[in-house]
C-alpha cells in the first residue's frame, strides 16, 4: 500500500459513543487514543489525535431514529470534523448505531459509499473502516428508538462495511472478532467496552495497519 507513516502527523477518529470514549475510565484508555499511542511507537514520532466521536451519532440521515441521535449525522459532519482537519491516518466506526436505529442496510450501504467519496474527492488520508463493536443480545432490545438490531443483522454491517472497504481499497478492522463472546469487556450497560474492551479494538486496529504498512517506507 502506498503510504508513508514516516510522513504521517495526524489522527481523525469518526465515530460514535465508543469512538469518543465512553466508558473507558480515562481519555487516555479510550481505544482511539490507545492506538494512536500504538502508531508513534510504530512510525518512531508524535501523532496528534483529534477525536471526532460523538455519543449517539450515526452516519445516515436517512436512519428512522434520525431524531433521536445526535447531530449532526456522519454525513452531515464530513467537512468540518474530516475534510477541513486534513488527517493523514482517518479511522471511521459507524454502524452500531444505524443498525440499531434501523437503517436498511441498503441506506447503509449506500451512504457509506458516500462518505468514502467525499472524503477522497478532498483528501488521501489512510482510512481504516472499524467493523460493529460487540454488544450483549439483550442490548438489542427494549431500548427505544435502538433496538432494531440482533446479531444477524450485525453480521450483515460487517459484511457490507468488509465489502467496501474491499472495493475502495481501504483497510478494514474486524473489531467485533477481538470483542466477540468476551463479555467481560462490556460494561454493565451491556453496550459500551469498558477499558478491556476499548484495548481490544485499539488492538485490532493496530494490527490492521501494521500489517499492511511498511513503516520503513
Amino acid at each position: 500500500m502506498d503510504f508513508s507513516m514516516k510522513q504521517a502527523r495526524k489522527v481523525v477518529a469518526l465515530g460514535d459513543s465508543v469512538t469518543y470514549g465512553m466508558s473507558a475510565t480515562s481519555q487516555d484508555r479510550c481505544w482511539a487514543s490507545r492506538v494512536t499511542k500504538m502508531l508513534e511507537e510504530f512510525c518512531g514520532h508524535p501523532l496528534i489525535l483529534e477525536n471526532m466521536g460523538i455519543p449517539g451519532n450515526i452516519l445516515s440521515v436517512d436512519t428512522p431514529a434520525y431524531a433521536a441521535a445526535a447531530k449532526p449525522a456522519g454525513l452531515e459532519r464530513l467537512q468540518q470534523d474530516v475534510i477541513d482537519r486534513k488527517p493523514d491516518i482517518l479511522l471511521i466506526a459507524y454502524g452500531l448505531n444505524d443498525s440499531r436505529g434501523g437503517t436498511e442496510p441498503r441506506i447503509f450501504r449506500r451512504d457509506y459509499q458516500k462518505m468514502i467519496d467525499a472524503i477522497q474527492a478532498q483528501i488521501h488520508p489512510l482510512i481504516v473502516c472499524l467493523n460493529l463493536y460487540y454488544m450483549h443480545g439483550q442490548m438489542y432490545k427494549n431500548c427505544a428508538f435502538w433496538e432494531e438490531s440482533d446479531y444477524d443483522i450485525t453480521e450483515e454491517f460487517n459484511l457490507i462495511i468488509r465489502q467496501l472497504a474491499r472495493k475502495n481499497g481501504l483497510l478494514y478492522a474486524d473489531v467485533y472478532a477481538a470483542q466477540q463472546g468476551v463479555d467481560w469487556a462490556v460494561c454493565p450497560d451491556h453496550c459500551h467496552p469498558n477499558d478491556l474492551g476499548h484495548l481490544l479494538i485499539a488492538n485490532r486496529v493496530f494490527e490492521t495497519v501494521v500489517r499492511a504498512i511498511d513503516p520503513e517506507k
